[in-house]
């Protein structure tokens, strides 16, 4: 009886710390329970052809020998959005880091996001082709891609503390 009452008090006070750490870390604890799709860490990021909103074809190939950051989102995903105040100012918060967008969900409404907030970066119309060489799942991820077209850091979602940690490690690497 007593080993019993031992065992339940340690489950009594493990739960709610284990449901602190999930709230805190609900992301992270996602990511271990599913498969979020994509390119880890180590992989090599895949080279993307495609129509620029603007107009004209974009290859991703053109950032290889520099380090570049990729963002996959998706024409109505509302995390999505709330990264735009911060890549409306890209060239001028990472100078040095070149961005591409690859976006899901329609050319024609790209463009027009890309047009009202006069986006400084190329943003890609993922055809189904590069969504399927993309292996999307989720939106955003944001893919820090080295020289070499490896990818060094994946952050998925977005949180500005979060971008801003991911964003410091890329230009430290």
């Amino acid at each position: 009886m007593r080993v019993l009452k031992i065992v339940l008090l340690l489950a009594a006070a493990l739960v709610p710390l284990a449901g602190v750490y999930v709230l805190n870390n609900a992301t992270l604890v996602a990511e271990w329970l599913t498969d979020t799709g994509g390119f880890r860490v180590g992989e090599t990021f895949p080279t993307i052809t495609g129509e620029e909103v603007d107009g004209g074809t974009i290859d991703t190939a053109r950032y290889r020998g520099t380090k570049y950051v990729a963002m996959i989102a998706k024409i109505d995903c509302e995390s999505c959005k709330s990264s735009y105040p911060v890549l409306q100012r890209w060239s001028e918060l990472y100078p040095d880091t070149p961005l591409v967008m690859i976006g899901v969900g329609g050319k024609k409404a790209y463009g027009e996001v890309k047009r009202d907030l006069q986006f400084p970066f190329p943003l890609l119309a993922a055809d189904r082709t590069a969504q399927d060489r993309l292996r999307i799942k989720i939106t955003p991820v944001f893919y820090a891609v080295d020289e070499r077209g490896t990818v060094m850091e994946r952050m998925n979602g977005y949180r500005v503390k979060d971008f801003q940690k991911f964003m410091k490690r890329v230009g430290e690497a």
